[in-house]
């Protein structure tokens, strides 16, 4: 069965055909995006860029309020120092993850959907920005699924790092080197053990991102979460190299929209065509799976 589906969904072998057919089915839209799209954009930008933004004043709000502040790792107070900057980032952390769980992640989803029926040609409802909300079940089985495939080669991460570090530092004070160099080889060996652990934690949200929009997408007649789960993982077997291709142009359409628009354009082209891009591989993989099934039921 798998094999079948290999060969069926990875229709195309080499990454540029898919974002050629991709491209063949946003063209139209693209040639002046509707407001719909280029709202799209927007909330898609402001709700992934707020929890960035929240995540990164909350990790440094004590450093940019005193800039001399640090924590002295020689002095007797320095286990509740760490105890202490422990505590605030796990709060921070959780306070990150809340919003992103609550808000970002179920409006950009929302705004998918409005790309989503642009792209087919579809007029938008008022409530597509909320669909996820009104799934608000399937959906937030969907959104601790993504975050915990996120989290959990991290978590393994630092585990592996705590184990690392500490070697290194046993092996590092029986050669009694330069201090300095020393922390900086155990950072570099943190780094280097972690490199695997990030590229897992983005692969498993990469094969299941498509989930979110395929739990409100009408046209799937309200899949439960699982079954969009499954469905995403089905539709990008395979499709790493595609699919990377397809994220490296939006990237560049980003970039490309906000030279030749002198910034403006990233809302009125960049913004849109990346949203385009995201919904139309949805749509062009979904069709791609909907034709294998239908042909293997009909062959049965």
């Amino acid at each position: 069965m798998d094999s079948q589906i290999n060969s069926t969904i990875n229709l195309s072998t080499h990454p540029p055909t898919l974002l050629r057919e991709i491209q063949d089915r946003i063209g139209g839209v693209l040639v002046r995006p509707s407001a719909p799209l280029i709202w799209s954009g927007v909330i898609t930008a402001v709700m992934t860029g707020v929890p960035m933004v929240v995540a990164i004043r909350a990790a440094f709000a004590d450093l940019s309020m005193d800039p001399t502040k640090g924590i002295d790792l020689s002095g007797e107070q320095a286990i509740t120092d760490l105890s202490g900057l422990m505590s605030d980032a796990v709060v921070n952390v959780f306070i990150s993850v809340s919003l992103f769980l609550l808000v970002a992640l179920p409006l950009s989803y929302g705004a998918a959907l409005i790309g989503l029926r642009a792209i087919r040609g579809e007029a938008p409802k008022r409530s597509d920005l909320f669909a996820p909300y009104l799934r608000l079940w399937e959906f937030s089985l969907f959104s601790i699924t993504l975050v915990l495939a996120g989290f959990i080669p991290l978590l393994v991460w630092i585990v592996v790092a705590i184990i690392a570090s500490v070697i290194m530092s046993v092996v590092l004070a029986l050669g009694q080197g330069d201090p300095s160099g020393q922390i900086v080889t155990i950072m570099l060996t943190v780094l280097i053990v972690g490199i695997p652990f990030i590229f897992l934690s983005v692969y498993f949200q990469f094969r299941l991102v498509y989930a979110g929009i395929a739990i409100i997408d009408p046209a799937t007649g309200g899949m439960g979460a699982f079954p969009a789960l499954a469905k995403s993982w089905r539709m990008t077997r395979r499709q790493n190299g595609p699919l990377s291709t397809v994220a490296l142009y939006a990237t560049w359409a980003l970039i490309r929209g906000t030279i030749r628009g002198y910034l403006v354009g990233l809302f009125t082209r960049g913004l849109p065509e990346f949203v385009a891009l995201f919904c139309g591989s949805y749509d062009v993989l979904a069709d791609r799976l909907r034709t294998h099934e239908q042909s293997s039921h009909g062959s049965q």
